[in-house]
């Protein structure tokens, strides 16, 4: 069944559909995509993301990303494996990975055995990108939208996974709210992303838009929306891993 829903009044859409009967909203299309972005604008940081050849790159990047930002041999494969932990049980489950950019949770999550992950994110590049290196594995869904406005039913998701993809929501409070009402109880989430530093280097990457939180600022973001939550940090590289609560709890 499709967890597919319209961003804008949240009715269930069919999986490749461009509009929606409830409201009435049509969304054009990039490709074989539906673009369900709108029209806000984007900051420097998260344009970069539009560009083929960051896509081309980013994984050569993200390989050695935890290992900087720890400042200890963190390899790709532990990050991925602890990402799978966290989400447990994955088979048969459907996830969102948020902020996708090439795929790489989507694909560790469809090869655990997860029935279907939709791979969001708003660079069609890094989608194109995406799609190639998932191709073969079944499940795996492409979505061309913006974190704060997931075109997902509520309640509808077995787990969430941001890979770093935190550090550039533009309304990280607005991303919150949305992680929660698309995760059923029970539902887990895991986050990645990079801690504020006194570096001058993540001065200058916030005149381009980036966001850097703390732990305890982010854990009391999540927190009063209905998660129990673990979070710590190595380093610059922060973690949290969360659980939905039923409601009333």
């Amino acid at each position: 069944m499709s967890s597919l829903a319209c961003p804008r009044c949240k009715s269930a859409l069919p999986e490749g559909a461009a509009a929606c009967t409830s409201c009435a909203q049509a969304w054009p299309r990039v490709g074989e995509w539906a673009d369900f972005r709108g029209g806000r604008p984007l900051g420097p940081a998260a344009a970069v993301n539009l560009w083929p050849l960051t896509a081309w790159g980013y994984e050569a990047w993200r390989a050695r990303a935890l290992s900087l930002l720890s400042g200890r041999p963190f390899p790709l494969g532990e990050e991925l494996c602890l990402m799978r932990e966290r989400l447990e049980p994955v088979g048969g489950g459907v996830f969102l990975d948020l902020g996708t950019a090439t795929g790489l949770y989507a694909r560790a999550l469809l090869r655990a055995g997860a029935a279907r992950v939709y791979a969001l994110d708003l660079s069609p590049a890094m989608l194109r990108a995406a799609r190639r290196r998932a191709r073969g594995l079944e499940g795996f869904v492409p979505l061309l939208a913006r974190a704060e406005a997931l075109p997902l039913r509520a309640a509808s998701l077995d787990g969430v996974a941001v890979g770093g993809s935190w550090n550039e929501f533009a309304r990280p409070e607005a991303v919150a709210l949305e992680v929660a009402r698309v995760l059923r109880p029970g539902g887990r989430l895991w986050l990645v992303f990079t801690h504020r530093s006194a570096s001058p280097l993540q001065r200058a990457f916030g005149r381009a838009g980036l966001r850097f939180p703390r732990l305890e600022d982010l854990l009391a973001l999540l927190a009063p929306l209905g998660f129990a939550l673990e979070g710590w940090r190595e380093g610059s590289a922060g973690f949290v891993a969360g659980t939905k609560l039923p409601a009333g709890e």
